[in-house]
């Protein structure tokens, strides 16, 4: 007889899953670029999808050929993204889902490879709907982002359950 398992607790992806914030950002390093004469390559920014901050620029400066340090690129684009995340919409079918799994007591986590900071300003966007998750973490609160399980394994902490009796409901491999 095979053993049945029970889902505990459900661990959300926030960018691509629940938001649909690439589509919103989808211009921001082109205009960033284009300030140096640059043009993004599709190719290369294809395979970045997903990447931890610090891996993904890095690559950008690198590839581009940036006369500027991981920081300045930072403080530079962030302002880009706070204007774009404005027009990011939650997806078709997640404000039923969230809804009914709250109201149904299954513990919430979110978790995503964006800093934390990015991610409190994009939440906002799930509305009153943000606060359903009692967990929240950034690829910069683990010691490896995805696809390392660190940021899975840690919300299961959290919401003091089994990982292996999580659902982790995720848009990348």
């Amino acid at each position: 007889m095979a053993a049945t398992h029970r889902v505990s607790a459900v661990i959300f992806d926030l960018d691509g899953t629940l938001l649909d914030t690439e589509r919103a950002t989808r211009d921001v390093l082109k205009e960033f670029l284009g300030t140096y004469g640059k043009v993004p390559d599709a190719a290369k920014e294809e395979k970045r999808l997903g990447q931890m901050h610090r891996e993904s620029t890095t690559g950008i400066i690198a590839d581009y050929g940036l006369p500027i340090t991981v920081e300045e690129y930072s403080e530079a684009i962030y302002p880009l993204y706070i204007k774009r995340w404005q027009r990011a919409r939650p997806l078709p079918g997640v404000n039923r889902l969230l809804k009914h799994l709250h109201k149904n007591g299954v513990p919430l986590a979110l978790a995503s490879n964006s800093i934390r900071r990015n991610i409190d300003h994009k939440i906002l966007k799930l509305g009153e709907l943000k606060d359903c998750f009692s967990v929240v973490l950034g690829g910069d609160q683990v010691p490896h982002g995805k696809p390392c399980p660190d940021i899975f394994l840690e919300a299961a902490k959290r919401l003091g359950v089994n990982p292996s009796s999580c659902l982790v409901i995720e848009d990348s491999l």
